[in-house]
């Protein structure tokens, strides 16, 4: 029989991509104390979501200070729905707000939309394993991101692993 174990904290993250007209840290800094501020090279998804969100996006990832539980994912998740729906304009995001955590053993982003690969948690929102850990580095799967294959934020999300 296994021994059941609360697991180990995590660093979370959210990772936004924003008209440049929005000062994220701002929003982001009413829930979370910002660390580090990346801005990747490598933003494939910027063209998809601009048929939403406009042209002129951002994309930028946000670190934070808080090594949490990681209960605290669903909630967070809700938060930033929360947060996008209240700054639309028209019906349209002005901003997008992917919640995660950084683990010892992998990176997960939390998502609305059912997928094969996503395990539900609870309140609408599903897991996403965004990369393994092995061999001192984290590792992307199948499914990950082209953006999130780049060694670029491997090597970043590496710097955070708690």
């Amino acid at each position: 029989m296994s021994q059941l174990n609360r697991p180990t904290d995590v660093r979370y993250f959210c990772s936004c991509l924003y008209k440049e007209s929005i000062d994220v840290s701002v929003v982001l800094g009413q829930k979370f104390q910002i660390i580090e501020a990346f801005e990747p090279s490598f933003n494939p998804l910027s063209e998809y979501y601009s048929k939403e969100m406009g042209t002129d996006l951002k994309r930028t990832i946000f670190f934070f200070d808080e090594v949490s539980r990681r209960e605290n994912l669903v909630g967070y998740k809700l938060w930033a729905d929360r947060i996008e729906r209240e700054t639309s304009v028209e019906g349209r995001r002005t901003i997008n707000i992917d919640v995660g955590y950084i683990a010892k053993e992998q990176v997960l982003l939390a998502t609305g939309k059912p997928y094969s690969h996503r395990i539900y948690l609870s309140d609408g929102v599903f897991a996403e394993l965004v990369y393994t850990y092995s061999d001192k580095t984290f590792k992307s799967l199948s499914w990950t991101y082209p953006d999130y294959q780049a060694e670029e934020k491997i090597s970043v999300f590496k710097r955070f692993r708690p």
